[in-house]
């Protein structure tokens, strides 16, 4: 059997066995109408991975679509049934929810499908200009060890500049660039590097990584590389056309089995860090705050319950999942929210969010320029989220907080039933900028490193976010960013280390 159609099956087998599952922990109407739901969604997505070549000809964007499924839908299903969990509790309106995003997921695959007629974005000389361009310019280029490591270098000091100049975390993500020397050397061969020596070097990175990421009480920073790396070899098997080997099998049961070891670490080190944060802007007393919470398995459980408590006492709450690092990773509870909110909007109300989602908007400019345009919009007074508006606007809660919200749930109280057809061309608009980072040249099929780093904000926010604001920026302002920003640093890096263009760079990897 391919290695592909054994990852497809162990997902179906996966979640039938929690559809089962969720039958003996709740058998009420609702839980069980709710994981039927999520069973057909589910089911859809696999099968058309299963039955068409969208992974092999559009990977990045079938992975976004992929992504939006587990995260929003099948994920809950999965989590729920480990811990024993009913996949409806704590949710508003699990049926409503549920149905909803089902009916999104619906649309984006339909729409995929036909964005996937478009030969524009596959083979050859039909390619786009931008991707052509992309490629000229070296963005399809692997680069040699030396070069990830100088880039990752520099990544390193932009991280921890971006907490006192904001400015500089427009290129914090290539912090994670030497997490590509392991596939790359998968790709590549033992020759590619002393793989030794650089996974040393990539457990001394990790370690100042992570110092930084609790000096400064930056949960998302810590997982954020190891997510995409993982992603990458799970995007990596769902293509594979390799036979299934005992020797593939063992490795996949051991790599499960470090994960599953490492979980409640993990999960022990996200509630320290939760915990820490009435010293954060201190980074001393952060890191030592974080560190005696970790030490003290009593604080951390008495910090879970004490927030438990406190879920109840409160109007507003987005606690859904217990394990605090699967948490991150299941965005069904901020759907939920964004969605029962829409639905308590008066008519007066919805106007007044269709209003300031237009000033998010203006707000991808710069003050200077908004100033000059003349356009009445202050961006220091809106340091506010899309989920504090819906929120206000619905049960009155404060307009701040940076509450997460929903696309759905704003696009529902902007254009009402119409969001169906404007989802239908965002998806459209939202495939193409994602695939952007993929090009397949003949037999060769290239990701960018841009690509490749993107997979976990893609395999999480792809097609989905919680704001159409969120999108719209990441659509006209993003892709340009990176590209440049990316240009920028691996030129430097090569200035310095004296080497040209054909000395840092491998073309054509064939995956």
């Amino acid at each position: 059997m391919k290695t592909s159609r054994f990852v497809n099956n162990s997902l179906i087998a996966l979640t039938i066995l929690a559809y089962v599952v969720q039958f003996l922990i709740d058998f009420s109407t609702i839980n069980i109408a709710a994981s039927s739901i999520i069973l057909c969604a589910t089911l859809s997505i696999i099968f058309y991975l299963r039955w068409t070549n969208a992974l092999e000809s559009h990977p990045l964007s079938s992975f976004a679509l992929f992504g939006f499924c587990l995260t929003s839908i099948t994920g809950a299903l999965w989590v729920q049934s480990a811990t024993w969990t009913s996949v409806s509790e704590d949710l508003r309106e699990p049926l409503v929810t549920f149905s909803l995003l089902t009916l999104y997921l619906a649309i984006a695959i339909s729409a995929h499908s036909i964005y996937r007629l478009n030969k524009n974005s596959t083979i050859g000389e039909k390619h786009s200009v931008l991707k052509r361009l992309f490629y000229r310019i070296g963005l399809f280029d692997s680069a040699q060890v030396s070069v990830l490591w100088g880039v990752g270098v520099i990544g390193l000091i932009s991280l921890l500049l971006s907490v006192i100049f904001p400015v500089a975390n427009g290129i914090s993500y290539l912090v994670w660039v030497p997490f590509l020397i392991p596939y790359y050397r998968e790709q590549l061969g033992e020759g590619y590097c002393n793989v030794k020596l650089n996974y040393i070097f990539l457990g001394l990175h990790t370690l100042l990584i992570a110092s930084i990421a609790i000096a400064f009480n930056t949960r998302g920073i810590l997982f954020s590389g190891f997510a995409s790396l993982v992603l990458l070899f799970l995007l990596g098997l769902m293509r594979s056309k390799k036979v299934v080997s005992t020797t593939m099998l063992l490795r996949g049961g051991l790599f499960l089995l470090i994960i599953a070891l490492l979980d409640l670490p993990a999960s022990n080190l996200v509630t320290a860090m939760a915990a820490a944060r009435t010293f954060k802007g201190q980074p001393i007393k952060v890191f030592k705050s974080t560190i005696e919470n970790f030490n003290n398995p009593e604080l951390l459980e008495k910090y879970v319950e004490l927030a438990k408590r406190e879920k109840y006492r409160s109007q507003y709450d987005e606690k859904y999942i217990d394990n605090p690092l699967l948490a991150r990773l299941i965005t069904t509870k901020f759907h939920d929210n964004a969605i029962y909110f829409a639905g308590k909007l008066s008519d007066k109300d919805k106007e007044a969010v269709t209003r300031l989602t237009g000033d998010f908007l203006w707000t991808v400019l710069p003050q200077p320029i908004l100033d000059v345009l003349k356009i009445d919009i202050k961006k220091d007074n809106m340091l506010f989220s899309m989920g504090d508006v819906l929120s206000n606007y619905a049960i009155g809660t404060q307009l701040a907080g940076e509450r997460t919200g929903s696309i759905f749930g704003q696009g529902w109280a902007v254009f009402g039933p119409l969001f169906f057809i404007v989802y239908f061309f965002m998806c459209w608009i939202l495939f193409a900028t994602i695939d952007l980072f993929f090009i397949s040249i003949g037999k060769a099929q290239i990701f960018s490193i841009i690509g490749v780093l993107n997979l976990w904000p893609n395999f999480l926010f792809g097609i989905t976010a919680d704001s159409l604001n969120f999108l719209f920026i990441n659509v006209v302002r993003g892709v340009i960013q990176s590209v440049f920003l990316y240009l920028i640093v691996f030129s430097i890096v090569k200035f310095f280390l004296g080497l040209s263009h054909s000395q840092t760079s491998i073309k054509h990897i064939d995956i």
